[in-house]
Formats: C-alpha cells, sequence, structure tokens
C-alpha cells in the first residue's frame, strides 16, 4: 500500500523515517510529505498536501499518517481529496481540541515565533470546530508515557507530556488506542509499528 507520512511541527521528514524504514520492511511504499510551519501558513500546506496526494496513483489505495500537526493537516486535506480518499486516516498523537497547555503556549513568545499561523491555530477551540470530521475510517495513537504527578498540568491523567490522551479524542467510532510512548517519539514506538501494521491489514 502506499503510505504518505506527515510529520509534526517545528520537525522535519527527518522524525518520520524509522517508521517508514520500518514500513518499508513491510512491503509497503512510503512517502513523506514536508512542510515548514515557521515560513508557510496552514491553509498553503494543505494546499500543497493536496496535490502531493493526487499525484499519486489514483487506481492504488494509500493511507495518510501523521504526526500531531501532521494528523491536522491531513484532515483539513479530506474534502479536497472525495475523488481519491485515504482508505485510513491514523492520528498520531494529534490533538482534536485545544491542549490544555494552550494558555502557556499563548504566552509564550518563542513559540509564537517559531510557529506562526499553524501554532496559533492549533490553541484555538474555533479552529478544531471547522476541522473536517474524518468520513473515512480513523485511528487515533495517543501517548501515554508522560509523567503523571499531581502538580503538573495533566495531574494523574494518562498523557504524553504534551497533551493528554483526552486531547486527542475524535468523538464516538474513532478508536483510541493509547502506547506508553512521549509525544515527541511516538512515532518510533514499536508498539505504534503494530497497531499500524494491524490496521492496515484489516
Amino acid at each position: 500500500m502506499n503510505i504518505l507520512l506527515l510529520h509534526g511541527q517545528g520537525r522535519t521528514s527527518n522524525a518520520m523515517r524509522l517508521l517508514g524504514f520500518r514500513l518499508g520492511r513491510l512491503g509497503h511504499i512510503v512517502g513523506y510529505f514536508r512542510y515548514y510551519t515557521r515560513t508557510e501558513k496552514f491553509a498553503d500546506i494543505v494546499q500543497r498536501l493536496v496535490a502531493t496526494v493526487k499525484s499519486l496513483p489514483s487506481d492504488q489505495p494509500y493511507a495518510l499518517i501523521g504526526h500531531s500537526m501532521g494528523g491536522l493537516l491531513a484532515r483539513a486535506s479530506l474534502p479536497a481529496l472525495e475523488d481519491h480518499l485515504p482508505c485510513h486516516l491514523i492520528l498520531l498523537a494529534s490533538p482534536n481540541q485545544p491542549p490544555r497547555l494552550a494558555p502557556i503556549a499563548q504566552r509564550n513568545p518563542l513559540y509564537r515565533y517559531l510557529t506562526t499561523d499553524c501554532g496559533q491555530r492549533v490553541l484555538s477551540a474555533d479552529f478544531y470546530q471547522e476541522l473536517p470530521v474524518p468520513t473515512v475510517p480513523t485511528t487515533v495513537i495517543a501517548g501515554s508515557g508522560g509523567p503523571r504527578i499531581s502538580w503538573l498540568p495533566y495531574g494523574d491523567e494518562p498523557n504524553d507530556g504534551v497533551m493528554s490522551v483526552q486531547d486527542t479524542y475524535l468523538g464516538s467510532g474513532v478508536e483510541v488506542i493509547d502506547v506508553p510512548s512521549i509525544h515527541t517519539f511516538i512515532m518510533n514506538s514499536r508498539q505504534t509499528l503494530a497497531h499500524i501494521q494491524r490496521i492496515l491489514e484489516d
């Protein structure tokens, strides 16, 4: 199967290379989508993503796997892909509502400088209300390897150090799987790979 991997905000496609290598060894054809949140607006990235997906063979099934911001870009692209939708959408630690740390990030000038338009969007409740609800089979893989300490923002809730598992919930009917990983490296977890393999083989 063709698989397009989308990295997270502030990262590069190199962050997805280990997952891509492992999926390639399983016989999949893996591609990578690059974007730069420092210099590109969200809508422009989505437009490029749609063009990239439409360049894939139209007679072959494909899946989109996005980490964090990459998953949100994949969600946003779906309406423009109605004539060739993915057979599955897999969201790796992608927020589907404003993370509880959003107020802290909004006050951080370095975060605003590095992430610009994309970074501000993911902190807004309006942004999530406007995102298309996937009409294709979708699975959320969330991290639960973050610290659980009463005085931290998430207290004893399962979290990946950046967001809680609850922050990734997309709605009824969408499977949420948690793996004992932190946000930054969830794509490198062998448990994540095993779940992706199962999903793609179903």
